[in-house]
């Protein structure tokens, strides 16, 4: 069973200079985050000087691969848990007028109390959150194996390497006391201070203040064995030896994790526009699997004039036309906001006529029944193609259609509407088509249940956006589609004027088509409708490509010139009063 990052994004196809996998990391932790502290705490990505929390923000570095982020992600849930658990005022003063005033720590052992305060306050909340938490184990294991564990620290612990009391052999020994290796004979009162330690007594601790107690404690006990002078001389006289200087490097390593001093990889400015546009957005990220081994990231979004407007869209008249034509299909359509309705008297049975209880003695035929003619429920959503083929009359004709049959929803009973577009984008050129780094990306632009029809007017602006990523959009689709019932019909209408292909993803020609063709048989089987439509210019119209998109949508498939793409209204208008439905 994948554990830690692995369970909730693909490791292996991205790195640390890709603003997506990048975005992804970064909206995970935010949610973790925030199931962690019940708190909106921002989560970014470290810029100079950005190495620990300041209380309010949870930093994260960018050097984020396939065995180093789970190490980033445990860090940042350590960081979140001191916005949660630790008072920054309270520690904040201990550094100075506590320590020294209440505490009376002589000035030049300030640094070293305050080192054994953040450490025993990274004990006291990581051990409120392992315990707590259990989903988040594994990131506190690979954060503690990085940040502690070493072969030099392990075989030294047991060697002759630190026995003589020194403020470096304590911090050597009391940092790794909970190492298998640790001996608590090396020096005295390490027995002590362990007891200070022990997972009962730092389970007991309720607050920062707790913590300093502690640490006051253990150096109390680390002063009774310390003899100042001599350590003096053996700082001025002794020269370490090999051993010695890699311990030191090792425990100097482990105390600047305490002390927050860790170093965190900055992203460059203009990645981390682009990543904070991607995670501080309604965009979600889902790597959609291709293969066993392989898959894509693909953006899922409401916000698609963020990617599906720019200077090529100038679709006014499409959009006034379409407005127009939709006000002639609503007339088309009045009759669904009619219920048919007839009256069946002297039955035998159905519902009691009570003016005519009187008759009882000589007719049976007292009862009436009410049969109505009513039209289901229909919900139809069009998928649009909108790669850069597109671009001038059929992105016109198409935008004219869609919206024409939108609108009429919104004036209809029982007939919803939804409108999404899709493309790819390259997140490092944002609309350019010629990249090799396209991803998908489904925006959904148009609700009749929740938006109304001025909404319509923001189609003036839409534009091409990419390549043609067919059955990996088509496939998100079905899944958010409501299930078809006796008393709803589910439709997909899509336009399109190519054949799928993605070419950074392994995602083009004969692979595409047939993943395409395998979408659409699940739709088959969920028992949505499809309705699916291959606009063509003079150009476009081949043999080849009309048989390769029959392939994929089988009976459903069907060629229609650009100019006249208003068949599918026609088509639509056919379809809604052909459904009735009776009832009792």
């Amino acid at each position: 069973m994948q554990k830690g990052a692995a369970y909730w994004m693909n490791l292996h196809n991205f790195d640390d200079e890709d603003p997506i996998f990048l975005a992804q990391v970064q909206k995970g932790v935010t949610n973790f985050v925030k199931i962690l502290t019940g708190k909106d705490i921002p989560v970014q990505y470290a810029t100079s000087g950005d190495s620990m929390t300041d209380g309010e923000t949870v930093y994260i570095a960018a050097n984020l691969k396939e065995d180093t982020i789970d190490y980033m992600v445990g860090l940042a849930l350590h960081e979140a848990s001191h916005v949660l658990l630790t008072d920054f005022g309270y520690l904040n003063k201990e550094k100075g007028k506590v320590l020294e005033n209440t505490y009376k720590i002589p000035k030049e052992d300030l640094d070293n109390v305050f080192t054994l305060v953040n450490f025993v306050e990274d004990k006291r909340i990581d051990n409120f959150i392992y315990s707590t938490a259990p989903g988040y184990q594994s990131y506190y294991e690979e954060l503690y194996r990085k940040s502690f564990y070493s072969e030099i620290i392990d075989e030294n612990l047991k060697n002759d390497v630190f026995r003589s009391p020194s403020w470096d052999a304590y911090f050597f020994r009391i940092i790794n006391i909970f190492n298998r290796n640790s001996d608590l004979d090396a020096l005295p009162g390490l027995q002590e201070v362990r007891d200070l330690l022990t997972y009962n007594r730092i389970n007991t601790l309720e607050s920062t203040r707790d913590s300093v107690k502690v640490a006051v404690d253990i150096y109390d006990i680390i002063k009774e064995h310390i003899d100042e002078e001599e350590e003096k001389e053996d700082g001025e006289d002794k020269k370490m030896d090999n051993q010695e200087y890699k311990t030191r490097d090792q425990v100097d390593r482990q105390k600047s994790f305490i002390n927050s001093q860790y170093r965190k990889k900055r992203v460059h400015k203009k990645i981390k526009e682009q990543v904070n546009k991607l995670a501080n957005s309604d965009t979600k990220i889902n790597n959609y699997p291709l293969s066993k081994t392989t898959s894509i990231p693909t953006l899922i979004t409401k916000n698609w004039e963020e990617y599906f407007t720019g200077p090529f869209g100038h679709n006014e008249e499409s959009v006034n036309k379409g407005l127009f034509l939709g006000k002639q299909l609503l007339k088309k359509l009045k009759a669904r906001n009619t219920v048919k309705k007839d009256i069946f008297e002297n039955q035998k049975k159905g519902k009691l006529n009570s003016s005519k209880l009187y008759q009882a003695p000589f007719n049976e035929n007292l009862f009436y029944r009410i049969e109505k003619e009513d039209y289901k429920n229909v919900f139809i959503h069009i998928s649009l193609d909108l790669s850069g083929s597109m671009r001038g009359e059929k992105l016109a004709q198409t935008i004219q259609t869609a919206v024409a049959i939108a609108y009429a929803a919104c004036n209809i009973k029982g007939f919803d509407v939804e409108i999404s577009l899709r493309g790819t984008i390259d997140p490092n050129k944002s609309k350019s088509m010629h990249s090799s780094n396209q991803v998908p990306i489904l925006a959904y632009a148009f609700n009749s249940k929740k938006d109304s029809t001025k909404k319509l007017e923001k189609f003036k602006k839409l534009t091409v956006c990419g390549m043609t990523p067919e059955g990996i959009c088509l496939d998100q689709i079905r899944k958010d589609l409501p299930s078809p019932s006796y008393y709803q019909e589910v439709y997909l209408v899509n336009i399109s004027d190519g054949l799928p292909n993605i070419s950074s993803a392994s995602y083009n020609f004969s692979t595409a088509i047939n993943h395409t063709a395998k979408v659409v048989n699940e739709y088959k089987k969920d028992n949505i409708g499809l309705l699916s439509y291959f606009i063509h210019d003079t150009w476009d119209k081949t043999q080849k490509s009309e048989s390769t998109f029959k392939k994929m949508y089988g009976k459903s498939a069907k060629y229609i010139d650009v100019n006249n793409v208003s068949l599918v209204a026609n088509t639509i208008n056919n379809l809604l009063l052909s459904n009735t439905i009776k009832s009792f």
